[in-house]
């Protein structure tokens, strides 16, 4: 005759079902700072998301672009009309030296929607610096402001213009001593020139 014996049954004790408890939930709280929270809401308090790639990691949707104002045409692909340019494709560089306490303009003619980069420098001292633009034969202080710096030696940057007109910089040296100013562009306008008073 065979007899079976049956295997005592297992059971935890409570301090033992306490620890396993208190275990997991310390487990599964590191896993969701260390991991979770980095990669699906960016917020990482640790810094291990960083260090380990995953800060934000969540596949987001692509954001939707902002609607044009009433009235704006907004064209998605650029096509061969709102790329191309009429006027001819120029290169220029002007140096005026401005004495102790006086102004001088560098302007360009421009069309509407020609453009072009620019960089200007100062040496000997800053300069008042104001990037303007008005129409042809505006009245004496009617002009629009782009860009106006107190005391500067320099800047860069592209412009387009807005209107059909004389656009570019006027030129202060407020010290007492002369100071030169050179001012290169390239891009699409008719010329570079020096407006006389």
């Amino acid at each position: 005759m065979t007899t079976m014996i049956e295997p005592a049954a297992i059971r935890p004790s409570p301090s033992g079902l306490a620890k396993a408890t208190l275990g997991a939930g310390v487990a599964a709280a590191a896993i969701l700072t260390l991991f979770v929270l980095p990669a699906e809401y960016n917020i990482d308090p640790t810094g291990a998301g960083a260090a380990l790639g995953l800060k934000g990691m969540v596949a987001r949707a692509p954001e939707k672009p902002a609607a044009a104002p009433a009235g704006d045409t907004v064209s998605a692909t650029p096509t061969r009309q709102t790329i191309e340019r009429k006027t001819a494709w120029r290169e220029d560089e002007m140096t005026i030296t401005l004495p102790p306490h006086s102004g001088q303009e560098i302007k360009a003619h421009m069309a509407k929607d020609d453009s072009f980069i620019f960089r200007w420098t100062a040496s000997g001292g800053p300069v008042k610096a104001e990037m303007h633009g008005e129409v042809e034969h505006a009245a004496e202080g009617q002009f629009t402001d782009y860009w106006k710096d107190m005391a500067s030696t320099g800047g860069q940057g592209d412009f387009t213009a807005p209107f059909e007109g004389r656009h570019g910089w006027y030129f202060r040296n407020k010290g007492e001593a002369p100071v030169k100013i050179t001012v290169k562009t390239e891009g699409f306008y008719k010329d570079l020139f020096q407006p006389h008073e």
